[in-house]
């Protein structure tokens, strides 16, 4: 397959199994869902080795050259970004094939769930979607893959505004698949969404006005400094802050990934998010690097990353039950990436923090991902996801308990896992750059971290009330839980070959 081929192929697949899984109907459309994901990683696979052998691939789309035509770009970073997808992507869809599919598997709960507990959205478990609507969950799964899959390879601005309004759509509808309980939680992602949208498309407006042109290559070539380039670079950070969820503007992301189905609140939390992260670092590594003190802007990012660590940890540590707590530290662990953004401005696009910010966001896809799977069996196994009435789960739910265990590892970022190698990457980054402020914020986050994940871990050891039973939980979607753990650790081998991936197309 020659590296356009690949590329096409990494675009056409999740859109038309999306097509494929609506038509299939109930019936048909897990089936041509998993078949989908497994074409998926191939191509996305097949795209990276092109990349790596043969530098950046493109693809006129129809055959029209930039500026009047669409070109598809796909550089080491963007590689890397679908290969994270793409596999991540396929270990939800395994899991929620089973968790969709099994009879009971999610609609065990018990009643006292939907009111104990801290009040508020992000403590609420939402019931479990009817019956009749979850087979959607395919065809809107595959759309939002898809959707991600154009953004990381979209070559100018419009572009991506569009694939960023097919993603955030789609995420909505995914939140609101969980039923009536989910309906505030969807409502507030959608306003959320549409505010992000709106600034980011004031600011592409502005660059177009001043240059005619919104191709992201073109556009470095012929940016000038002015007040139309630096609103519209305030404009567009600003709309991706609020689509990523960063503190101050993250209040929608626990609601919406605390009350969401299992499977769910996987793909956002592991997947979602991370596009917001990748868009800033290309509008502030590729597009507005060069201007005269536009390393002001990636530090205040790294500012506001620092408080996500601290913010999210701390507000982890403090809730009672385990979605809400997973869900805190997606916030505190997408701060990490921002913490990378001056870092790798002052080191290059090419530099080490880069490096790092990838590995830790494919660490985090990973870890995040099981982490919600297992809270997914836990809450179907005791109709419930409050921590300190989970005693004993490490012998009920073994599989589970590793998975659990091993994703932790990764999030705190012990060895061997990818969580280690890439703090570690970010803390060497750091000391070069003279950032030893960002040393201490990892250091701390990674303490809160280990407070939080330990004492919800603890519970698989502690001593289970003799009359308290458990419901039933398959196999299946316990071992996909652990396939995308295991990932999170067998990241502590992907820091060179990631590497050399991330110096294709790396502009200095």
């Amino acid at each position: 397959m020659t590296g356009s081929a690949a590329l096409v192929t990494v675009l056409v697949v999740p859109l038309a199994g999306a097509v494929a899984a609506l038509l299939a109907g109930r019936r048909g459309a897990a089936a041509a869902s998993l078949l989908t994901s497994a074409l998926g990683v191939a191509a996305a696979f097949a795209l990276a080795a092109e990349v790596m052998t043969g530098g950046m691939q493109r693809v006129a789309v129809g055959g029209w050259a930039v500026p009047l035509g669409i070109e598809l770009r796909a550089d080491g970073l963007a590689a890397a970004m679908l290969l994270i997808t793409a596999v991540i992507g396929a270990g939800i869809s395994v899991y929620a094939w089973r968790y969709f599919g099994a009879a009971g598997h999610h609609a065990h709960q018990d009643p006292n769930a939907l009111t104990a507990g801290p009040p508020g959205p992000a403590g609420e478990v939402a019931p479990p979607a009817p019956a009749s609507t979850q087979w959607l969950f395919w065809p809107v799964w595959l759309l939002a893959w898809g959707a991600l899959n154009a953004l990381y390879l979209s070559g100018d601005l419009f572009n991506i505004y569009v694939t960023l309004e097919l993603l955030g759509l789609a995420a909505v509808a995914l939140v609101a698949l969980a039923g009536a309980g989910a309906a505030a939680a969807a409502l507030r992602y959608l306003l959320f969404a549409l505010l992000g949208s709106m600034l980011y498309i004031l600011g592409v407006e502005l660059l177009y006005a001043a240059h005619q042109t919104m191709d992201l290559l073109q556009l470095r070539q012929s940016l000038q400094p002015g007040l139309s380039v630096w609103l519209a670079a305030a404009l567009m950070t600003a709309g991706l802050l609020v689509k990523t969820a960063i503190f101050p503007l993250h209040f929608w992301l626990p609601p919406a990934h605390g009350s969401a189905p299992a499977p769910v609140s996987a793909a956002l939390s592991a997947l979602v998010v991370k596009a917001g992260f990748y868009l800033l670092a290309r509008l502030w590594l590729d597009l507005f690097g060069p201007l005269p003190g536009a390393g002001v802007v990636p530090a205040l990012l790294g500012a506001l990353g620092a408080l996500a660590v601290l913010w999210g940890g701390l507000q982890a540590l403090r809730q009672a039950r385990l979605k809400a707590m997973i869900a805190y530290s997606t916030v505190a662990q997408l701060g990490y990436l921002m913490i990378a953004l001056p870092l790798a401005v002052a080191g290059g696009s090419a530099g080490g923090a880069m490096h790092a910010a990838v590995l830790l966001a494919a660490s985090h896809a990973a870890a995040k991902a099981s982490m919600f799977m297992c809270a997914g069996s836990l809450l179907a196994a005791y109709g419930h996801d409050r921590i300190d009435a989970m005693a004993g789960f490490g012998s009920r739910l073994p599989i589970t308990a590793t998975a659990f265990a091993l994703a932790a590892l990764s999030l705190v970022g012990l060895p061997p896992t990818g969580g280690f190698v890439g703090k570690f990457a970010l803390v060497e980054a750091a000391v070069r750059a003279g950032a030893w402020w960002a040393v201490a914020v990892v250091l701390a986050g990674s303490l809160l971290s280990a407070a939080f994940l330990f004492h919800a871990l603890s519970r698989a050891f502690a001593d289970a009330p003799a009359d308290k039973a458990s419901a039933e939980v398959p196999a299946a979607p316990q071992l996909a839980a652990l396939a995308l753990a295991l990932v999170a650790v067998a990241l502590v081998a992907a820091g060179e070959p990631l590497r050399r991936l991330l110096a294709v197309g790396a502009l200095p």
